[in-house]
C-alpha cells in the first residue's frame, strides 16, 4: 500500500508522540520524582533557616532573661531558706520527708502511703569548670541555675495510691522540704491485687535530688 502525503505526515506524527511518550515514562519522570522530593527538602531547610534566625535574633534577649530568673531565684533561696552545713543534709532531709509523708497520709487518708527504703547517694559539690562534677550534676538532674549548689540524689521506694502520690509531688514543688528539689523520672507498679472500686496500691522508685540549703534566712 502507498502512503499519500497526508498519512505519511500523520505516522511521522504519532511516532514522535510515541517517541516523547516513552521518554517521559522512561527517563523523564523518574528525574523529575527526585527533583520534586528536592524541592520539598529546599522548601523546609529554607523555612528552618528562618526560623533559625528569629532564634538567633531572640538570643540576647533570651539570656538576659535567664540572668534576671536566676539573680531572681537565688535571692529567694537566701530569702526563703535557712542555711544548714553539709553533715546536716542527711539528717535534715530525712527527718523533712518522714514528717511530709505523715502529713500526706493525714491530710489524704491513705493508711498505705508510706516510705519502704530512702538510700542518700554521694554529695556533689560546685566546682567550676570541673567535668566529672557537670557530668555528674546532669546526671542527677542539677539545673544550670542551681550549679553552685552542691546536691545529693536520694534513691527513694515508696508505696502509696496515686491520687497520693499525685499530692505529694504538689507538696514537693510547693517547697515543703523546706528545700528545693527535682525528680528526673518515677516508676510506678501495682503493689498488691485492688478491691473492685477501689484505688490500687502502687510500688513507687523516685530519685530526687536534693539541694543543700545556703540560704541566708532567719537562723
Amino acid at each position: 500500500m502507498t502512503l499519500t502525503t497526508p498519512m505519511k505526515i500523520v505516522l511521522a506524527v504519532v511516532i514522535i508522540f510515541l517517541i516523547a511518550l516513552g521518554f517521559w515514562l522512561l527517563d523523564w519522570q523518574e528525574k523529575l520524582n527526585p527533583l520534586g522530593q528536592l524541592d520539598t527538602t529546599l522548601t523546609q531547610r529554607v523555612n528552618k533557616l528562618k526560623d533559625s534566625e528569629l532564634l538567633v535574633n531572640d538570643l540576647p534577649k533570651e539570656t538576659d532573661r535567664n540572668d534576671r530568673l536566676t539573680k531572681e531565684l537565688k535571692s529567694l533561696i537566701k530569702e526563703r531558706f535557712t542555711a544548714e552545713d553539709q553533715s546536716d543534709f542527711v539528717p535534715s532531709y530525712l527527718t523533712e520527708m518522714e514528717k511530709l509523708v505523715e502529713f500526706e497520709k493525714t491530710n489524704t487518708g491513705d493508711t498505705s502511703f508510706a516510705i519502704l527504703s530512702l538510700t542518700p547517694g554521694g554529695l556533689v559539690n560546685s566546682s567550676a569548670g570541673a567535668k566529672d562534677a557537670s557530668k555528674d550534676k546532669q546526671a542527677s538532674g542539677s539545673q544550670p541555675a542551681l550549679k553552685d549548689y552542691p546536691t545529693r540524689t536520694f534513691q527513694m521506694s515508696m508505696r502509696g495510691k496515686y491520687a497520693t502520690l499525685i499530692d505529694f509531688l504538689r507538696q514537693l514543688g510547693a517547697l515543703k522540704l523546706k528545700r528545693l528539689v527535682t525528680i528526673n523520672k518515677i516508676s510506678l507498679s501495682p503493689a498488691e491485687e485492688s478491691k473492685a472500686g477501689e484505688a490500687p496500691v502502687l510500688s513507687i522508685t523516685i530519685p530526687i535530688t536534693a539541694y543543700l540549703r545556703q540560704g541566708g534566712g532567719p537562723q
